[in-house]
This record gives structure tokens, C-alpha cells and sequence, in this order.
């Protein structure tokens, strides 16, 4: 599985090879050699315990002929935690463990609680290795909004889990990073997603990495004199009340949300108080295409219904 470019998507394989079982290695070779356009095209590869591995190719799920036993897949999640699945405990308990490249791997399966937390998990089921690609142009729409703003509303990208918000994120971070006149961009990367050889040698880019999404944004704003602010994935309340505190002091956030529609993110979601309150300038909505693809729009605040 190995590539002689070293992009992310080289860097995550040569990776996951190490600590995978040789029939499972060779079943995707296999498949690998069959596909055109394979390496451009994988999404996803699922592994399970004592039932089929798949993979995930463009819109396509392909069942392989192989089957992981519990023991097996125990230690491919040990190895890719450096041996030591507690030093990644805070990880586990989000559900999934980082791996280079800026993917991650979800984690399913008996998890341990404590007073209502997760404490560890002590069987996995299943592990879904997310494979990251840069997609030319992904976030020529978003940039577009953004910058009609002048740079000083926020952007909101929302979509269904698994039709591209990071991948967009990615590509409008080294858009707005690079070129003749970049923007000052702090990245808040608390999945290891949005890290990586994505945004070139020249990017003005600072990444924060190993804390939480609020704390990452207050520390952001305090020491790194930011002209926008990227997250992925918001939704906590403690994040909620973080965004609100940087836009009013004047730094513009671009964040990812899982929704649907806009409507009903503004009717019922935890980000409705920062909809409401105006604290994006702008939408850009991802939903999937009858070919398989992902159609990206732009999307108009909902009308206030009438009292």
C-alpha cells in the first residue's frame, strides 16, 4: 500500500499498514489494483470484529472476504495508540483515537463509565479509519462568502456527517492562509483533522492542537492576534459561549456544524443562540449529488415567521 509521494493520504497508509494483518493487507491490494482512480477515490476503511472488513469507495461500500477476530482488531487500536490506549483516554472518550495525515479512527464497542463518563473501553467492536483527501477547489465557495463579508462576519459550513465540512475547512484554511496577502489563520484542531501537510511551506497558519475547542479558541484570541479563526465540528454549549466571546471582540469564525438544513439548525440546534444572534455572516451548505459526489451552495438565512 505503499506511495512515493509523501501527501497525507501516503502518510496515513504507511501508517495503518504497519499494525494491520497481511491477509487484510493483501485483500486491499488487491482491490487497489482492480479500481481506477483507487487512491483518489477511498473514503473509508471499516474493520469489525469476526465479521467483514469494508471499504468505502467514492459512494460505494465493498465488502472484502476477510474478518478481523476481537484480539486482532484489539491490537491494531494499541498499536496505533503507541501502546499505551490511556495516553489517548481523553480521545476514547470523544470516540476516536488520531492517526497522521489528519485522519482519525472511530472507535465502537463496550466502552467503561464512571459517574456517568467514560472512563475506557473494554472490548472493540469496530474501527473506522477515515481517509482524508485535499479535493481541488472544495473550498472555492466558501472563500467566496467569506470574503464578500471583507473578511469580518463569520462563516458557518454545515452538512450530514460524511459529505466533506472538514475536507472544505481544509482548503479554505490554505486559501486563506496562503497566497500574497494571507490572513492571519489559527486553526483549532482537536481531532488531528486539520492538521497536516495541507496548507504549504508559505501558509500563515498557527495550529493549536491537544485541548478542547473552547479553550482553543480563547487561547487563540489571547496570544496568536488572529484575523480568523477555524474550527471544526461545533455544537457544545462551552463552545457556544466561547464563539459568542471572540465575535465580540472582533474576530470572525469559520466553523463546520453537522446539520441538514439551515432551518432547522436555526429552529433546534445548540448553535441557535449564535444564529440568532447574527454571529455568521454568511452559509454554505454540502449535500450529496445523485452521481455520488457532493454539491456545495450557498444557503439564505431563514425568514422570521410572522408573529
Amino acid at each position: 500500500m505503499s506511495r512515493e509521494n509523501r501527501d497525507p493520504v501516503s502518510v496515513l497508509f504507511s501508517f495503518v499498514s504497519g499494525f494491520l494483518p497481511d491477509r487484510l493487507l493483501r485483500e486491499i491490494g488487491r482491490v487497489r489494483d482492480a479500481s481506477v482512480g483507487f487512491d483518489e477515490m477511498i473514503r473509508e476503511i471499516r474493520l469489525h470484529a469476526d465479521r467483514p472488513a469494508f471499504l468505502l469507495i467514492g459512494g460505494r461500500t465493498a465488502a472484502l472476504p476477510v474478518a478481523l477476530t476481537g484480539e486482532e482488531l484489539f491490537a491494531f487500536v494499541r498499536g496505533i495508540a503507541g501502546g499505551s490506549l490511556y495516553a489517548y483516554l481523553d480521545c476514547i472518550r470523544e470516540g476516536y483515537l488520531p492517526l497522521p495525515g489528519g485522519s482519525r479512527a472511530g472507535i465502537a464497542g463496550d466502552f467503561v463509565t464512571e459517574n456517568g463518563r467514560i472512563a475506557g473501553i473494554r472490548r472493540i467492536d469496530s474501527v473506522v479509519i477515515r481517509v482524508p483527501h485535499a479535493v481541488k477547489n472544495a473550498g472555492e465557495l466558501a472563500e467566496r462568502v467569506f470574503r464578500r463579508e471583507g473578511c469580518r462576519r463569520g462563516l458557518l459550513i454545515f452538512a450530514p456527517p460524511g459529505c466533506g465540512k472538514t475536507t472544505v475547512l481544509r482548503d479554505l484554511g490554505r486559501r486563506l492562509a496562503g497566497g500574497p496577502h494571507p490572513l492571519r489563520t489559527a486553526i483549532v484542531d482537536c481531532r488531528g483533522e486539520l492538521s497536516g501537510d495541507w496548507y504549504g511551506a508559505g501558509a500563515c497558519v498557527d495550529l493549536l492542537t491537544g485541548c478542547g475547542k473552547a479553550e482553543g479558541i480563547a487561547l487563540a484570541t489571547r496570544t496568536l492576534s488572529p484575523d480568523v479563526i477555524l474550527i471544526d465540528e461545533i455544537g457544545g454549549a462551552e463552545e457556544v459561549a466561547a464563539i459568542r466571546g471572540v465575535e465580540s471582540g472582533g474576530v470572525p469564525i469559520v466553523a463546520t456544524v453537522h446539520g441538514s438544513s439551515l432551518e432547522r439548525l436555526f429552529a433546534d440546534s445548540p448553535i441557535s443562540p449564535l444564529l440568532r444572534g447574527g454571529i455568521f455572516g454568511g452559509f454554505v451548505g454540502i449535500r450529496r449529488a445523485p452521481d455520488g459526489g457532493f454539491l456545495r451552495y450557498e444557503a439564505e438565512k431563514p425568514r422570521e415567521k410572522a408573529g
